[in-house]
C-alpha cells in the first residue's frame, strides 16, 4: 500500500478517465490494475456521487477527502469495468459525446438523433472531399474547414421553415467510411441500461469540437441538443463536460450557453481541486493519461502532483513575463 500525501485537504478531488484498456495488454491485467487503483482510492478517499458532490459544494458539507470519478467519451470499454467500480462502491459519472453514440444507432428514432449522427459523421469524416445530399440540399465534406461551414449551413437550413427535417430520418445521405467504427462508443440504450443511483450520465457535446471556436449556431446546437437527446433517451442530464476542457476551449460565451440550456454544472480538464467557492461551471479534474501507468504514478497524480506542476509552471511563466518586461525598460 502506498501512503498518500493528499494536497486536496478535504476539497473535492475529481479524477478523469478516458481509457482502461491499452494495446498489447491482456484484459485481465488491465482490470487488475484498475482494481488496485480502486482499492487504494477507497483507503484514502470518500467516493461520492455527482449529486452528492454538487450538494456538498453548495452546502459546504463535503465528507472527509471527497472523491468524484468521471469518465469521458463513453467508450464501450467502460461497460467492461463498471462491475469493478460497483464492487468497490465507487460511483462514476460518464460524459457521453452524443453524436458518437448516435453513430452506433442503425435507425435513429427521431430527427434530433439523426441530425446528431449526421453532424458527427461530417465533422469526423476523413475521406476524400465529396458532396453529400440531404433531401434536396448538397453539402461539401472532406476538408475540415469546409466541413464546419457545411454543418453551419445545414443547421441554418434546418432552422428555416423550408427544410423538411424528416429527410434526416430517411437516411438519404451517404458519408462513406466513418472514422469511428461501430462498437467503439456506447449506444444510448447501453447508457440508459448502465445508469443507476451510482452511475450518472452527463453530456460531452454532440461532436467533440472546440466549443470556443465554434459559430454561435453550432455552439448552441452542440450544447443544447446534447442535453435534450440525453434527457429524452437516457434520463436526467444536469452536468456537462467541455470537450478537451483546457484553456482556449471555453470562454464566457460557452459558459453562458451551458447555463442557459439548463445544466447545473460543467467540468474542465485541468489539475486542481474544487471547494465551495469554485465556479460550478468551471470545475477542475485531474486527468489520467491515455496510457498504462504504474500504481505509484496513479497515486501521485490523484494526490495532486499535477496540481503542483501546474502552479509551478504558472509561476515560472509569470516570472519570465516580468523579466521580459523589466528588460524592455
Amino acid at each position: 500500500m502506498i501512503p498518500v500525501f493528499n494536497l486536496a485537504r478535504n476539497r473535492l478531488t475529481t479524477i478523469l478517465f478516458h481509457r482502461f484498456f491499452f494495446e498489447g495488454e491482456a484484459v485481465e491485467y488491465s482490470r487488475d490494475r484498475l482494481k488496485r487503483q480502486c482499492e487504494w482510492l477507497c483507503r484514502f478517499f470518500t467516493p461520492v456521487t455527482l449529486s452528492e458532490a454538487m450538494a456538498g459544494l453548495s452546502s459546504d458539507k463535503l465528507p472527509c477527502n471527497p472523491l468524484l470519478v468521471t469518465i469521458d467519451d463513453a467508450k464501450t470499454e467502460v461497460l467492461r469495468v463498471l462491475d469493478i467500480f460497483e464492487f468497490f462502491s465507487i460511483p462514476v459519472s460518464i460524459f457521453a459525446c452524443v453524436g458518437w453514440c448516435a453513430q452506433e444507432e442503425n435507425n435513429p428514432i427521431n430527427a434530433d438523433l439523426a441530425l446528431a449522427r449526421l453532424v458527427a459523421d461530417i465533422e469526423w469524416y476523413r475521406g476524400p472531399t465529396t458532396t453529400i445530399e440531404v433531401g434536396r440540399e448538397h453539402f461539401l465534406i472532406g476538408d475540415h474547414g469546409q466541413a464546419s461551414a457545411s454543418i453551419d449551413h445545414l443547421l441554418r437550413r434546418i432552422c428555416s421553415d423550408e427544410f423538411d427535417a424528416s429527410e434526416l430520418l430517411r437516411g438519404s445521405y451517404k458519408i462513406g467510411e466513418r472514422r469511428r467504427r461501430i462498437g467503439i462508443t456506447c449506444t444510448l440504450k447501453e447508457l440508459r441500461e448502465a445508469q443507476s443511483p451510482k452511475v450518472a450520465i452527463g453530456a460531452h457535446s454532440i461532436s467533440h469540437i472546440n466549443l470556443a471556436k465554434a459559430s454561435d449556431i453550432r455552439l448552441h446546437f452542440e450544447i443544447s441538443k446534447s442535453r435534450k437527446i440525453l434527457a429524452q433517451m437516457v434520463g436526467d442530464c444536469d452536468a456537462f463536460a467541455y470537450p478537451y476542457g483546457m484553456n482556449g476551449t471555453f470562454n464566457s460565451i460557452t459558459t453562458r450557453n451551458v447555463k442557459e440550456v439548463g445544466f447545473s454544472s460543467a467540468f474542465l480538464s485541468h489539475s486542481a481541486f474544487a471547494e465551495p467557492g469554485t465556479d460550478r461551471f468551471h470545475l477542475p479534474r485531474i486527468s489520467m493519461p491515455d496510457r498504462p501507468i504504474s500504481h505509484a504514478e496513479f497515486c501521485a497524480r490523484v494526490a495532486g502532483a499535477g496540481v503542483i506542476y501546474r502552479k509551478l509552471k504558472h509561476a515560472f511563466r509569470l516570472t519570465d513575463l516580468a523579466s521580459r518586461m523589466l528588460s524592455k525598460n
